[in-house]
């Protein structure tokens, strides 16, 4: 059994999430915002990384063929995707090559569709490179789980959207989208002439009886973009390691030649060691990690129908991110997040993802961190209700 209660030592190591609570105004507070996690990644990992470091030579490297057959064998093992291996296309991270494929696949001005609330990013990435970003609203159902409006979808398609960007899992929804769903995404993207780009590096975390289906899979491969990375299963994200997998040759030629123009370079060369580390090793040590997060995400959601039912909590079917509906407490979603941080806790803004009657709860974290943090917001939030 591997060892997911220990908190792991990040105050004072310049981990952003630890470091710059002083800046939200309470450098006591328990972070629960930025998406990575608070205990120890997998020891393989960290071997794998140790040892590499004792040859004492840091020079520039290219993906050997090991690395590869690590990638494409976790996706085949895990997510039922038979890749070539000439399909897989390393980067320093997802949200840089969204920039780039953004930048390298529409014009100035050419329409890019995402689904809100979603990952902030990602209207980042549209935004600065000057395309017209188009919102597609998610529909939150009486149960609080949310779902795509297919004749919505469509009718923004139609409307000369160039590329989608899907988020699958969904962050911070906790969607993890059905076969189905996924198909008539790149049914409807094909049909419409729009590059579909899937973002899914939480594919990995999934809650009891989930199965992510990858858009990789779908039936429209050759219009079909979907990276990857093992950076929030493993918790290596400053290691600067991803994947794009990009079955169509002519689009992976052109994004080539877009980079290669700028000087962009591939992963870090020990984030490709442990990426390769944990494909090849870290199965069990991701299965256990699951079960952990649904206790935590489970400790959540009992909390809060004990205590504060008010608060309802969007199912969480995959990732780590917990999304809670703050509206009854009459403040919007900063207002409350600057009480939650005074009280001990960070949350994250539900603005930032484009809804304020929201705060995103990361549950990535020890459960006796995680048990503190909840005395913390279920008072803070009593208290807002006035209870």
């Amino acid at each position: 059994m591997y060892d997911f209660d220990t908190p792991a030592p990040r105050a004072g190591s310049g981990a952003i999430k630890w470091d710059m609570r002083g800046d939200f105004g309470n450098e006591n507070a328990l972070p629960f915002w930025v998406a990575d996690s608070d205990y120890m990644s997998p020891p393989e990992v960290t071997d794998a990384v140790r040892d590499a470091a004792t040859r004492c030579v840091f020079g520039y490297t290219a993906p050997t063929r090991s690395y590869k057959n690590a990638v494409a064998g976790w996706i085949r093992t895990r997510h039922g995707w038979e890749i070539d291996t000439d399909w897989i296309v390393p980067s320093i991270g997802i949200v840089s090559e969204l920039s780039n494929i953004v930048r390298c696949f529409t014009l100035p001005g050419d329409k890019v569709l995402i689904q809100t609330p979603v990952y902030d990013p990602f209207a980042g990435v549209v935004k600065t490179a000057g395309r017209t970003l188009v919102e597609n609203r998610l529909v939150r159902g009486g149960d609080d789980r949310y779902a795509m409006d297919f004749a919505d979808l469509e009718r923004d398609l139609r409307s000369g959207v160039r590329l989608m960007i899907l988020c699958s899992p969904h962050n911070p929804v906790g969607r993890v989208w059905t076969r189905d769903e996924v198909c008539r995404v790149a049914e409807l993207c094909a049909e419409h002439g729009a590059l579909l780009v899937s973002d899914e590096i939480h594919w990995d975390i999934l809650m009891p009886g989930q199965c992510h289906f990858t858009a990789g899979n779908a039936g429209t491969s050759d219009n079909v973009i979907v990276l990857t990375a093992p950076s929030k299963t493993f918790n290596i994200a400053g290691l600067k390691c991803s994947n794009g997998i990009i079955p169509n040759a002519a689009l992976r030629r052109k994004l080539a030649a877009w980079k290669e123009s700028r000087h962009m370079e591939g992963p870090n060369n020990l984030g490709a060691v442990a990426c390769e580390a944990a494909y090849t090793h870290c199965a069990r040590w991701c299965d256990e990690q699951n079960e952990y997060l649904s206790g935590n995400a489970k400790l959540v959601c009992e909390a809060f129908a004990q205590r504060l039912p008010e608060v309802r909590i969007a199912p969480l079917e995959g990732t780590y991110l917990m999304w809670l509906d703050i509206s009854r407490t009459g403040l919007d979603s900063r207002t409350v997040c600057e009480k939650l941080t005074r009280a001990g806790a960070i949350l994250n803004d539900g603005r930032r993802y484009g809804d304020d009657r929201f705060v995103r709860l990361n549950i990535a974290c020890p459960r006796g961190q995680l048990t503190t943090g909840l005395s913390s917001i279920i008072a803070c939030l009593s208290e807002a209700m006035g209870k």
